[in-house]
């Protein structure tokens, strides 16, 4: 989504795509065989860099309330299969840098970055058709998060009430399936006008540089 009128976009919404996948895949390896320390630095670092996007804090907090049922749920289960206190405090620090790194990486990654970033990649049958997936699994996605925002369950809500308005949401998103794929289509046609930004693809390569020191130390 374009920025608001009159405000400038961040520096680290220009870092480019596969540098931000990388940067994820190194993040995820690294962080499978992290001490607590190590895990405790890394979460450091990538919110230190968040300081130069702010708007990224909302997204973190938002994806962290999400995740808190789940993590009340591990806490319980590990407590009673007996489960040391720090493998769980370990555990649950990895997956909260699993969400950092994940709003770090997409959290401000927009539809023209994506666009130009893939350019070359779009030349291909094969690319082209997997970007179109990609784009057609998050468009589907918004629809059924539009809807569940408009139709929000209450707590008196039944099982039963819940799988209907799930189904309600499929075939909603589906009936919209013909303008999702025609908005595709438009898509992928488009000119992208978002230029390329080395002070931010730097700061990806200083991210990265500086996870793989932490996981060697």
């Amino acid at each position: 989504m374009p920025p608001a009128q009159g405000l400038q976009p961040s520096l680290l919404s220009g870092q480019n795509l596969y540098l931000r996948l990388i940067l994820l895949v190194l993040a995820f390896i690294g962080a499978l065989e992290a001490s607590l320390r190590q895990i405790c630095l890394q979460i450091a670092l990538l919110l230190g860099f968040m300081l130069l996007d702010l708007s990224l804090y909302s997204k973190l907090l938002r994806g962290l309330r999400i995740s808190l049922p789940f993590f009340a749920a591990y806490w319980i289960f590990a407590t009673l299969f007996g489960v040391a206190f720090p493998e769980m405090l370990l555990f649950t620090l990895k997956l909260v840098f699993f969400i950092i790194v994940t709003v770090y990486c997409f959290g401000n990654l927009g539809l023209e970055r994506i666009l130009r970033d893939t350019h070359s990649l779009r030349r291909y049958k094969w690319g082209k058709s997997l970007l179109r997936f990609g784009l057609a699994t998050q468009l589907f996605l918004r629809g059924y998060a539009r809807y569940f925002s408009r139709h929000k369950p209450t707590a008196r809500t039944s099982v039963s009430n819940g799988l209907d308005s799930l189904f309600a949401a499929g075939a909603h998103v589906y009936r919209s399936s013909g303008q999702t794929e025609a908005l595709l289509d438009r898509l992928l046609r488009r000119e992208t006008q978002a230029a390329p930004s080395p002070r931010a693809n730097l700061l990806a390569l200083a991210a990265m540089a500086l996870l793989t020191l932490i996981n060697s130390v």
